[in-house]
């Protein structure tokens, strides 16, 4: 059986067609080094995609802080996020910036399918 051919289809019916929401997920990846004018460039590369959002949770931090994660669902086709993601990455939702924080779990066969990520407000 081709699990990929299988899943990755429910996943993308799930979170684009189903329970859409729209985000911008920026993926950085490694700085570069310039030795010649000594100038450190961080890469990053944004893609406009839909995410399945599955809860928003606000906690108390002590005083008057509080800590606000987001949990989403994203799933890796053509259409989604082709890339596997981590925690070096960055979400918008609803005009605000989300740092991805744990990435778990992703589901994959022969390539990727689907992953939940868990967000803190950046």
């Amino acid at each position: 059986m081709q699990i990929d051919a299988v899943f990755l289809p429910v996943a993308v019916e799930l979170i684009q067609n189903v329970f859409p929401s729209p985000i911008t997920y920026v993926r950085n990846t490694d700085a570069a080094y310039d030795p010649a004018t000594g100038d450190v460039t961080a890469t990053n590369e944004a893609f406009e995609i839909s995410a399945g959002v599955l809860k928003r949770s606000r906690t108390e931090a002590g005083g008057t802080g509080e800590d606000y994660t987001l949990e989403i669902w994203i799933d890796h086709s053509a259409s989604g996020f082709p890339h596997l993601p981590t925690t070096r990455d960055v979400v918008t939702y609803l005009g605000e910036a989300w740092k991805v924080t744990d990435v778990s779990p992703t589901y994959s066969s022969k390539g990727l399918i689907a992953s939940k990520l868990l967000l803190r407000n950046n």
